[in-house]
């Protein structure tokens, strides 16, 4: 090999060293390998900068302002509280919540998806007391089995799609991958409850004995006209399950 593929061949490794250590972002490493290549010239800056303007990339981009915007607006939560609710163990939790963000995920980039979800388990948890390591990471393997199943789940298939366009000038159809993608899916998220919940280890338990300095608050609420909480029983709105509050008076 010449001398520029031995640097470029080293750089790939010490990228991915680098992403294995884990100390810096993903897009820190991935910009200053970028960075080192134009300044030692190991590729035109136009190819160097192609990836960015292929067409699963901005797909991406887009869907993750989609997913910031039903998230700012509460449309997800509106949907978390209608579909999965409170559930009461880890088994209906995880039923109301892998199932839809396999999906889901069939349909919206799983990793947008993933993000909305991730505020949702953990208010979930939170007010429940379910066990977060079993529901996080089942999660995000449900939404990349259900987000394989189409051709808009999973950035890997938008980009792959855009090379195959660009390439041979062919276009995928959406469901393309759905004859293998979707056996796959239901496989891997029954495997999942049945199977990879009891592989992932519980959070330790807190010591009782262990003095905690807490500062006490009060504070008021109102609920407004045509509110959610408005008919619906306390123990389904989750205000008499936290840990970190006390309900004190109803008026």
């Amino acid at each position: 090999m010449s001398t520029d593929a031995w640097i470029m061949l080293s750089i790939l490794i010490l990228m991915f060293a680098l992403l294995i250590w884990d100390r810096f972002p993903a897009w820190l490493v991935f910009m200053g390998t970028i960075a080192v290549c134009m300044t030692l010239g190991l590729a035109p800056d136009v190819d160097l900068l192609k990836g960015f303007g292929n067409a699963g990339v901005v797909t991406v981009a887009v869907l993750f302002v989609v997913a910031a915007g039903m998230y700012t607006t509460g449309a997800i939560t509106l949907l978390a509280d209608r579909f999965i609710g409170l559930p009461k163990t880890m088994t209906v939790a995880q039923l109301k919540i892998l199932g839809p963000t396999a999906v889901g995920s069939a349909f919206l980039n799983n990793t947008p998806l993933v993000a909305m979800m991730i505020p949702v388990v953990r208010d979930i948890t939170r007010v429940t007391g379910l066990a977060a390591s079993k529901l996080y990471l089942p999660m995000s393997f449900a939404s990349i089995l259900g987000g394989a199943s189409t051709l808009i789940g999973t950035s890997v298939n938008l980009i792959l799609a855009g090379l195959i366009l660009e390439q041979f000038g062919q276009e995928v159809g959406i469901f393309f991958p759905t004859k293998l993608g979707l056996p796959a899916a239901v496989i891997g998220v029954l495997f999942i409850m049945l199977v990879g919940t009891r592989l992932l280890k519980s959070p330790p338990e807190a010591d009782d004995d262990e003095e905690v300095a807490a500062r006490l608050y009060r504070a008021e609420f109102v609920v407004e006209e045509g509110s959610p909480l408005i008919d619906r029983p306390l123990g389904d709105t989750g205000h008499l399950a936290s840990d970190n509050y006390r309900l004190t008076r109803l008026q």
